[in-house]
């Protein structure tokens, strides 16, 4: 299967194969942490879920992109999200209410970004939606 590029310029040689499962894909939302200066994937990687024993439902991307960016402080640092469809197309992904909320707090509130129409467009908007755990909570 072909897996549709980000339409960002990226200078080494990097797959994202490996992220891609056609079983997981509408869920599972991946994230890159890309050098704008030096137009390189610094870090890669998707969200995850957690065991049964876990607080939480699920790891989100944004939080593993933000924990990896306070770990190594580069303000040339941009985090990219979206998800693949299952033929490999990439589609948008928005941050979700607790993202926002984080991105506020340690200032990522303009460098996160996702792609909508082959453009980078921001992740975090006004009134974002509440996580799909969340909403399986609530109803």
């Amino acid at each position: 299967m072909f897996l549709e590029e980000p339409p960002i310029i990226i200078k080494n040689n990097i797959s994202f194969n490996n992220l891609h499962d056609i079983h997981s894909c509408n869920v599972s939302v991946i994230w890159i942490i890309y050098d704008k200066k030096k137009k390189i994937v610094i870090s890669k990687g998707s969200s995850r879920p957690c065991g049964i024993n876990h607080r939480r439902k699920s790891i989100h991307a944004e939080q593993l992109a933000i924990e990896y960016c306070r770990s190594h402080p580069n303000r040339n640092y941009q985090i990219f999200i979206w998800r693949y469809s299952k033929n490999g197309d990439i589609k948008h992904k928005y941050s979700c209410t607790s993202c926002t909320k984080l991105a506020h707090k340690y200032n990522f509130k303009d460098r996160i970004y996702t792609f909508y129409n082959s453009t980078k467009c921001p992740a975090i908007i006004d009134n974002p939606p509440l996580s799909l755990c969340y909403q399986f909570n609530h109803t």
